[in-house]
């Protein structure tokens, strides 16, 4: 529910909703929601093919709004796009980069840890040693040291268990990438 430039988000109970029209408001109602003022939103974001629009407020806050009917998912969007001048409209197709930004970074980290992982695999299968120095917990080093302790063959079957998946999420993003409506300050 949008009121007085304040977007309530919450699921009032049926009995509630049947009190309630455009006019008139019983404020106990909307003591069981959660506000949103349009003064703290910076960012409000409505993709097509997603049944939510996603709000972002203060900091690092951001919200979901669920709605399951794309038409009412649109007028919801309008309505706020109308009744706040302050935001700018713009519309576009995320960049393939910027929209799985977080699949990639699983991919080049899990790679980058293999790499070194089998390097120094092969290097204790062809008989040089290795030893943690200092008192202090391991590191990066010595969970990369732990992982080469397992083998190669291990290793290899680890990273194309984790490979897969990482690709499958991948795909999985790529596919759901469509125009983004976006109203921001």
């Amino acid at each position: 529910m949008i009121k007085d430039k304040i977007i309530y988000k919450g699921n009032p109970k049926e009995s509630d909703l049947n009190r309630m029209n455009s006019e008139t408001i019983d404020h106990t109602i909307l003591k069981d929601t959660f506000s949103i003022p349009y003064a703290y939103i910076k960012k409000i974001e409505n993709q097509k093919g997603k049944n939510y629009i996603k709000i972002f407020f203060a900091k690092d806050s951001e919200e979901e709004l669920y709605i399951n009917d794309d038409n009412i998912k649109s007028e919801i969007f309008e309505y706020i796009k109308n009744d706040h001048t302050d935001f700018i409209y713009s519309s576009e197709l995320p960049s393939f980069v910027k929209y799985t930004k977080a699949q990639l970074f699983a991919l080049v980290s899990i790679t980058g840890i293999f790499i070194w992982s089998l390097y120094l695999a092969i290097q204790i299968e062809s008989g040089i040693e290795y030893e943690l120095v200092g008192g202090r917990k391991p590191g990066i080093a010595g969970v990369i040291l732990i992982i080469a302790n397992l083998g190669t063959f291990k290793i290899i079957t680890g990273y194309l268990v984790l490979l897969a998946i990482a690709i499958f999420a991948l795909i999985k993003k790529i596919k759901s990438r469509s125009m983004t409506e976006y109203l921001k300050r």
